[in-house]
């Protein structure tokens, strides 16, 4: 067994006997309503990979399944997660894709010579406390009965799930972790100082860098990636990138190497660098990103503009109203996941704040504010409120400076 990388999540596993598994083919610039820029910038284009075997799309992420360039045959086989409620499934059918694998979770099936197992998300955040949290991942485990790797893209284990993975597949060759915290915090809070950014930023990173040495040794993988989240943010949010969630795969290979016996191989890979997961061999001699390069690559794309900068300003009144209304529908969706919020949403909208979803502590308040253009295509849906925040799309000021989870997944949810 190998693995070919290719960027953030993407990469294709390479079975004993030729069949080659896609994973999350995110390929070209601008996902997450224009922002999230690969770098190294990406030689590989969508036409290089439709000679696969199987797709896997672990989640609706547009990092993972970018629709507006998944194109690919329409006979390849779509590897999902069958867990509802299935957001990715209804937008593949919605597009004309309909031969799946559909796995349950914990559930095997076999393809060609891999036999694949499918895991839901296995906490609803793995940091906060959340009653509704993770509705759209999936993690998946590819074993030719010599072999074992782990794909955990953003599906980042609990304690409790290494235990029960190391119990049910004895030999783990390969873990592919998640290393990241891709979001709005703390780059998008405007309630934190310059300097307290930087500092939630080391923080935050950290506590990532810790947990991942927390779960390896129960885990005993022979190999770790650092793995999926790894990207930059172009056009005029740029300064962003200054204090985002996430960092390179070559600071947290770093942070593991220091911190983790000396047993445990850490591999990092460039663009179709192969790694064989049987032989535990980095086929290719790898170069450590240059932090000069990329800072010198993010301000060539700062004035790369997003495709709502281009969309002519809305009617300030019509959108006011119809804020009212997808405020009413959001109620009745929190009441349907029976979700009680303590936090007050309110969006600001030239000076006017609208409270959209009230909790129940009247101290307690999350404001936000963002172009006009992009509110006005997320209560169209030709935009959505997850991705304008984790493109860092939306400026907040939250009081008091906690989160809360679910209140964060709840306004996927607000739109008409």
């Amino acid at each position: 067994m190998k693995f070919e990388f290719i960027g953030n999540a993407g990469g294709i596993f390479h079975g004993s006997k030729g069949t080659k598994i896609l994973c999350d083919p995110w390929i070209v610039d601008g996902v997450f309503e224009g922002s999230w820029f690969h770098y190294p910038p990406l030689k590989t284009k969508i036409n290089d990979l439709q000679n696969v075997d199987a797709i896997y799309v672990s989640h609706l992420h547009p990092d993972h399944y970018d629709e507006r360039n998944f194109k690919f045959p329409k006979k390849i086989p779509l590897i999902i997660l069958d867990e509802g409620p299935n957001f990715l499934k209804k937008n593949l059918l919605k597009n004309g894709y309909e031969n799946f694998i559909e796995i349950k979770d914990m559930q095997t099936v076999k393809f060609n010579e891999f036999n694949l197992t499918l895991y839901k998300p296995f906490t609803g955040h793995i940091y906060e406390e959340s009653l509704l949290g993770n509705l759209i991942d999936s993690a998946l485990v590819l074993n030719d009965n010599k072999t074992t790797a782990i794909n955990f893209n953003d599906n980042t284990p609990t304690e409790k799930a290494c235990i029960d993975l190391k119990e049910k597949f004895k030999k783990i060759d390969l873990a592919m972790l998640n290393y990241n915290a891709a979001g709005p915090y703390p780059s998008c809070f405007d309630n934190l100082s310059e300097k307290e950014k930087y500092d939630e930023n080391k923080r935050i990173l950290k506590r990532n860098f810790d947990y991942l040495c927390k779960i390896i040794p129960l885990l005993k993988p022979k190999s770790v990636m650092p793995f999926a989240g790894s990207y930059i943010i172009g056009g005029k949010n740029y300064k962003k990138n200054n204090y985002l969630g996430t960092t390179t795969w070559d600071k947290c290979a770093e942070y593991l190497e220091k911190n983790l016996n000396n047993e445990l191989n850490i591999v990092c890979l460039r663009e179709s660098q192969i790694f064989d997961v049987t032989k535990q061999l980095n086929e290719h001699k790898y170069e450590k990103l240059n932090q000069k390069e990329m800072n010198d690559y993010i301000l060539s794309i700062k004035k790369h503009k997003y495709d709502y900068e281009n969309d002519p300003m809305p009617n300030i009144e019509k959108m006011i109203d119809d804020i009212d209304v997808a405020k009413n529908k959001l109620y009745e969706k929190s009441k349907q996941f029976k979700i009680t919020p303590e936090t007050n949403v309110i969006i600001n909208i030239e000076g006017l704040k609208i409270n959209v979803l009230k909790g129940k502590d009247k101290k307690r308040t999350l404001e936000c504010k963002m172009d006009n253009r992009l509110l006005r295509r997320i209560l169209d849906r030709k935009s959505h409120w997850n991705n304008a925040e984790i493109g860092t799309h939306i400026s907040f000021r939250r009081n008091p400076n906690k989160m809360e989870p679910d209140v964060h997944t709840i306004m996927s949810f607000f739109h008409l």
